[in-house]
């Protein structure tokens, strides 16, 4: 996110610090004041010394549990995958002011501004992802993570920004709500042809997934979450889920223009429920109140991306 939260204070993280990460700065040290980088699309970030603090804002799609996964593929020797630190009380997952709370160590690479892969590298990372579609976590330590069911959770959402939009209700919503109204009414039947399209492909995956095993899957390596350099290091398991391996080869597929493999069908099934759920996420910023600042306008750049005017 390009601004910070006003809800979440800096002496709230500090505390949080104090009271469970206070190992990492020695002897009686003062603690630094959090710095808040503007980086990302689903968190507030902050560096604190040795240490990153990421405050989630993805509520609808926040499964704790999935911050139990990096642990594991860590433990099992998969030292590339970046995972998040317990805090004092065993807990991974803080809150504050109603937020999902997550520290890492601070990796100085993660800030740094990230450069295209090389062939080499986006060939690494789909081995590493491979290994991480193979891992069986031990019996004792079962995670909760979602499993694909090749549902779209946001129809409901979308129907409620499509009504509002539609009917005239986005007027006095903000400078993007007289906007979201003429694209919406003129991208319409697009819109509706891209969802009739997402239900026929997802009834398609769910017949031909009967029965396979599930693969671990990450959900978004992409250029925030996946640190080249020397090596190639997978950060932010937050959207962690069992699931069709083409999941991540979708994932690289938008982002990258490439992936190594994948069924056609599981591809444009990950790739429709990816843009509707953009677009769902976009304009339902833009049916609620709203000033224009730099992430509505950073975000309506992403929507007409997926839903371009004409």
């Amino acid at each position: 996110m390009l601004l910070e939260n006003t809800l979440v204070e800096r002496r709230s993280l500090l505390r949080l610090v104090e009271e469970n990460f206070r190992n990492f700065f020695p002897g009686d040290r003062e603690l630094p004041e959090p710095e808040f980088f503007p980086l990302g699309e689903d968190s507030w970030s902050y560096r604190c010394g040795p240490l990153w603090i990421s405050v989630r804002r993805d509520l609808d799609g926040h499964f704790p549990a999935a911050y139990e996964v990096p642990l594991l593929l860590r433990e099992s020797g998969k030292d590339y995958v970046l995972a998040p630190l317990p805090g004092r009380d065993g807990r991974i997952v803080h809150r504050i002011a109603g937020l999902p709370v997550v520290v890492f160590p601070y990796v100085e690479r993660a800030v740094a501004a990230p450069t295209p892969p090389t062939a080499g590298q986006l060939d690494l990372l789909a081995a590493r992802l491979r290994e991480v579609h193979a891992f069986d976590p031990p019996a004792s330590r079962s995670v909760g993570i979602p499993v694909e069911d090749f549902r779209l959770p946001f129809e409901d959402d979308l129907d409620k920004a499509l009504q509002t939009a539609l009917g005239g209700g986005t007027d006095a919503c903000g400078p993007y709500g007289g906007r979201l109204a003429d694209l919406l009414g003129r991208r319409r039947d697009h819109l509706a042809a891209l969802r009739e399209e997402a239900a026929s492909v997802a009834g398609r995956c769910t017949a031909l997934w009967h029965g396979e095993r599930p693969a671990l899957t990450h959900g978004d390596p992409s250029t925030t979450n996946v640190l080249f350099g020397q090596g190639v290091d997978i950060i932010d398991w937050g959207g962690a889920m069992w699931a069709p391996p083409e999941r991540d080869w979708a994932a690289l597929t938008r982002v990258f223009g490439t992936a190594p493999e994948g069924r056609a069908v599981f591809l444009r099934f990950y790739e429709l429920r990816w843009v509707l759920a953009e677009i769902t996420e976009y304009a339902g910023r833009f049916t609620g109140l709203h000033t224009g600042d730099a992430d509505d306008e950073a975000m309506w750049g992403r929507l007409t991306r997926y839903l371009p005017p004409a």
